[in-house]
């Protein structure tokens, strides 16, 4: 893989030791610290993207195996997966700068590479503990969840809420039913949690580069994000899915396969493209604002006040990115 077109980028040495500290950071942020996780992963690969771009792979390399050797203590599978991510998003960016990616298509590497790391953690589990360990694990959760009612710390906590009889049974019910629908939507909350992660990642690495005269494409403006108009096509079939009545037959009292299938497949899609549209929604509010020239923190203010409310959030910022498609509120050039 040629890289000439960094012959010119300034080599200057960077202390590969600090590299190392910044990245084991980065890993303990990831780990450790609640909330913020998704900011740790973003900056998880930077150190090691860096020295890669500056033509030292080997440190570059090294940068990324040496705090991931601490994953050791968790098992065996996660630190060679976890190398491997760091790798591949460093050689990622080097090949980025030199045959001058766009922005989106620089973060869709970063995903792909977050999206191929779990598969491969998930394959190598697979291979070391049997083919039938996903389901035990599944089976296991399903059965937690089921004997909640029993566990001391929910029994603390209904002590606390000062809550028995029908309104302990209640809450016991609704935290059951939404823990036990959960993992049928987790494949759309990781999938939109590494877009995110990496829209960060990127921002992030972009800054750096830039002040090591390291030339990246930038993003387009915040307020010019835009949709093509046929990935709305996600929402509608989603929403299709999800409403979709049963198919009718069942196994063993249980709903059927296949009606369990289109439901699952339905809530994904509108997790992942109502949170493509919520963006879209957001940045065209931002648009809406520039055109009354409020000021950057009035901005901000309304957005949060707007996100208290999340169940409203959740409705209005979807629906603003929907229905420019065809309003155009920031007149933006379009096909």
């Amino acid at each position: 893989m040629p890289f000439d077109n960094l012959s010119g980028i300034n080599t200057k040495k960077f202390n590969i030791w600090l590299f190392i500290l910044l990245t084991f950071l980065a890993l303990m942020a990831t780990l450790l610290i609640p909330g913020l996780g998704l900011l740790g992963a973003a900056l998880l690969p930077v150190p090691a993207s860096l020295m890669v771009i500056m033509g030292r792979v080997r440190d570059g390399i090294i940068c990324a195996a040496v705090p991931c050797l601490i994953l050791f203590l968790f098992g065996y599978i996660l630190p060679p997966v976890m190398i491997a991510f760091i790798v591949v998003v460093a050689f990622s960016y080097r090949y980025a700068v030199e045959k001058r990616w766009l922005a989106w298509r620089t973060i869709g590497a970063v995903f792909a590479s977050f999206i191929g790391a779990v598969i491969l953690y998930l394959i190598l589990y697979m291979l070391f503990y049997g083919f039938g360990s996903l389901a035990e694990i599944s089976g296991t959760y399903d059965a937690y969840i089921e004997s909640m009612g029993d566990d001391p710390v929910f029994s603390s906590y209904a002590a606390i809420m000062m809550a028995d009889g029908p309104e302990l049974d209640a809450v016991l019910e609704q935290t059951q039913s939404l823990l036990l629908f959960l993992p049928r939507i987790l494949p759309g909350i990781i999938a939109v949690s590494f877009a995110l992660i990496s829209l960060v990642n990127y921002v992030v690495s972009a800054n750096i580069f830039k002040r090591n005269e390291i030339d990246i494409k930038p993003f387009r403006p915040f307020i010019a994000w835009d949709l093509p108009w046929y990935y709305v096509w996600g929402v509608i079939l989603g929403l299709i899915l999800v409403l979709v009545p049963e198919m009718g037959g069942t196994i063993d009292g249980s709903p059927a396969f296949i009606d369990r299938a289109v439901d699952v497949l339905g809530f994904n899609l509108v997790i992942i493209f109502g949170s493509l549209y919520a963006v879209l929604g957001i940045s065209v509010l931002w648009g809406i604002f520039a055109r009354f020239k409020l000021g950057l923190l009035i901005r901000v203010i309304i957005i949060a006040v707007l996100w208290f409310f999340f169940g409203i959030a959740l409705f209005i910022f979807p629906l603003m990115g929907l229905i420019d498609i065809w309003a155009n509120f920031r007149k933006l050039k379009r096909e």
